[in-house]
């Protein structure tokens, strides 16, 4: 048989296979290199688009300086604070506290002390269709000895032992939205409350819990009514001990019912301030149990205080760049802590500003109703306090503060009552003092403050009868002399 015809490719047909393959894909490289070359000549003309840096933090430009958003939110944050330390020294005298019989000798008193504080303040706040929504908190942390820890006055015990002490609380914290505040804040019936001076003068200056509301008006007026906490501004209340006006179980302060209701109108202008404000008190007091009923028998009275004040600030650039003249007056009715904040005419540190015998100021005194069942009546407190403080700057790096204050508060008829019985006489003081103030660099202070205060007062006795006779040693009018140091540091 004869075999198939072989093709003509076949002893060459590998090898011319081998040749074509190998040229098409040399042909694919050398189109393939032309193709990146020309595609690379075009994107050298595109734009680089670099990588956007990463924003970390961005400054508030809404806010005011300090402020910056945290990171990832519409939210603006300024972290702040102080750090503040003092030393004073008082002239001491012989105390002599008429409710509680106690006499402290001036050997037994601390006259000279130290204090340092830190405080560390967060302020929130966040634009939304009603306006800024703010939060803020001030925490503040105090060491004192000596004479601010109050060593001496424990009995007339010496004061060796003191070792200081600490403490930590909230001095602000609040939230503030569409005109309502609600929170820990300086009360909104305060105006001038201590600005300058480092010892307290005659005037309101409280923090207290709040829930207030807030109307801003044009050119600078606003108008505020606020709800606030009545113990705070709780003063105490007296009571006639002895005699046929005696109440017979002291009465006191009954649990809080009604808050303090305050109103403030305000202006606030390129040539200063002005405010007037008002404050409603409830006195509603208890006493008991009385004698005859076994223990059951409970008296109370209830009364109505209240308080006016009005103050102005002058910007006095005519001056000096800085300047200012603060004006304040104030008028109280059973509500003493709007009159003077401090407590009573002799405090000061611990009671130990002023010695002598101590006016211990009340919102009222309890005189006992003589023939009824426990029964009483309340003689309220009426006063008044006025101040002034001046700040000039002499150099951009030092100022120099005047303050001064005068008071006044009486009783009633608590006044012809022995004050051995719990009567309570009239008074009447001043306080002046100054500044030295030194900022050599932006946020440090160095301050040295001389403070003087004298108080008269009358002894209160029985109609047609002198005065008991006070214990020896012991002063009518007192006067004190204080000097302070001060260092602080703001951030």
């Amino acid at each position: 048989m004869n075999s198939l015809p072989q093709p003509r490719c076949l002893l060459h047909c590998k090898a011319r296979q081998q040749w074509w393959l190998s040229m098409q894909f040399k042909r694919l490289i050398l189109m393939s290199a032309a193709t990146m070359t020309v595609a690379g000549a075009h994107a050298a003309d595109l734009p680089v688009r670099k990588a956007a840096p990463v924003d970390y933090v961005r400054v508030c430009d809404w806010t005011g300086t300090g402020y910056f958003y945290i990171p990832g939110t519409d939210t603006c944050l300024k972290i702040g604070g102080l750090v503040r330390v003092e030393g004073a020294f008082i002239s001491a005298g012989r105390i002599f506290r008429p409710d509680t019989g106690l006499i402290v000798v001036g050997r037994n008193q601390d006259q000279s002390g130290f204090f340092a504080r830190g405080q560390l303040t967060t302020d929130v706040r966040t634009q939304t269709a009603y306006g800024t929504l703010r939060s803020f908190i001030a925490i503040q942390a105090d060491r004192y000895q000596g004479l601010y820890q109050g060593g001496g006055l424990a009995g007339g015990a010496n004061s060796f032992a003191n070792q200081g002490g600490n403490l930590t609380y909230l001095d602000k914290g609040f939230i503030q939205f569409a005109g309502i505040t609600a929170g820990r804040v300086q009360s909104f019936f305060d105006f001038y409350a201590d600005n300058y001076n480092y010892e307290g003068i005659a005037n309101s200056d409280l923090s207290n819990e709040v829930f207030a509301y807030t109307y801003n008006g044009n050119g600078g007026f606003s108008a505020t009514f606020s709800v606030e906490d009545h113990n705070v501004r709780n003063d105490g209340i007296g009571s006639i001990s002895g005699g046929r006006f005696a109440v017979a179980s002291a009465a006191q302060y009954g649990g809080e019912t009604v808050p303090d209701l305050v109103g403030q109108l305000r202006v606030d202008q390129a040539w200063g301030a002005a405010q007037l404000s008002a404050a409603y008190h409830q006195i509603n007091t208890v006493a008991g149990a009385f004698a005859g009923t076994n223990g059951q028998g409970f008296a109370k009275k209830d009364d109505d205080g209240f308080a006016v004040q009005g103050g102005i600030r002058l910007k006095l650039p005519m001056l000096a760049a800085g300047d200012d003249l603060w004006v304040q007056g104030a008028y109280q009715n059973g509500a003493y802590l709007y009159q003077d904040s401090v407590g009573y005419a002799n405090s000061g540190f611990n009671s130990r500003l002023l010695g002598g015998f101590q006016h211990v100021d009340r919102d009222a005194i309890a005189i006992g109703v003589p023939g009824s069942a426990g029964g009483y009546s309340l003689e309220k407190s009426s006063g008044f306090s006025v101040m002034a403080a001046i700040n000039h700057y002499f150099t951009p790096n030092f100022h120099d503060v005047l303050f001064a204050s005068y008071e006044e508060s009486s009783y009633g008829r608590a006044k012809n009552i022995d004050w051995t019985l719990g009567g309570l006489g009239d008074m009447s003081q001043y306080r002046v003092g100054n500044q030295f103030l030194w900022d050599p660099v932006k946020n440090l202070e160095f301050g040295v403050e001389v403070f003087y205060a004298h108080l008269d007062q009358t002894l209160a006795h029985n109609p047609g009868q002198a005065a008991s006779a006070l214990p020896v040693g012991i002063s009518k009018n007192p006067d004190a002399f204080e000097a302070r140091l001060r260092v602080e540091r703001d951030f």
